[in-house]
């Protein structure tokens, strides 16, 4: 999977576009910027290969540069943009090839997850992973869209986890910045965050049943359904 920017890079800065500027709020500012432009990153209106202009967005919020920079810092942290030395920041591009291979291995990976696992599953594992969706649900209902990312990879990082082999949970870590990214465009494109979050709960019912092809199946379902919302969604 490419882990460099596309080879056409846009010259149109993020502040040079259409974009709205947000009102902004009472929470820290640094996490208002970085909610801000996460919602431009999935909902498409930020292109992969645009530039952040950290200066010329500090100047359009009106604001110092110290909470842009962090911003900036967290979401490179996620993987949705990439600082290039001498050249500046940029939205993460991925192509119909990259979220192929996500997608793909995802299956793969939590499949062989949860074949290692379920002999050992307790009832504190599904309760566990139970948890984390109602979590999810609760984040969801609240309108807290990074949270319920968030929460979503915990999810299926939990379910990796539970196979209790360290080369298993190494592998998702090592394509967490991917998931991040895959699992935020297909939160966007559900009619409602909750939606979004109740899309879990079958997962749940096959653990609880303790049924192992159902669990796979329910699994595999999940993220095929994700993988044609994002190709449906950005013509990949």
């Amino acid at each position: 999977m490419s882990q460099v920017l596309t080879s056409v890079v846009s010259t149109q800065d993020l502040t040079k576009s259409t974009l709205s500027v947000p009102v902004l709020e009472s929470k820290p500012l640094s996490e208002q910027v970085t909610e801000y432009l996460y919602k431009l990153l999935v909902t498409g209106e930020l292109k992969g290969g645009q530039r952040v202009n950290e200066a010329e967005l500090a100047r359009t919020l009106k604001i110092s540069r110290n909470p842009v920079r962090e911003a900036i810092r967290k979401l490179e942290e996620r993987g949705l943009l990439i600082s290039s030395p001498r050249r500046g920041t940029f939205v993460r591009s991925f192509s119909a090839s990259d979220i192929q291979d996500i997608f793909t291995f995802r299956i793969a990976l939590e499949e062989f997850a949860i074949r290692q696992a379920f002999s050992l599953l307790t009832d504190e594992d599904v309760e566990s992973l139970t948890l984390i969706v109602r979590q999810m649900e609760a984040a969801a209902r609240a309108g807290h869209e990074m949270e319920l990312v968030e929460r979503d990879i915990a999810f299926h990082q939990r379910i990796c986890e539970l196979s209790r082999n360290t080369q298993t949970i190494r592998a998702f870590s090592n394509i967490y910045a991917e998931i991040q990214i895959s699992i935020s465009l297909v939160e966007h494109k559900f009619d409602n965050l909750v939606e979004a979050a109740i899309d879990h709960w079958p997962i749940i019912d096959a653990f609880r049943a303790r049924d192992e092809e159902k669990i796979i199946e329910s699994v595999r379902y999940h993220i095929r359904d994700s993988w044609k919302r994002i190709n449906e969604a950005y013509n990949y």
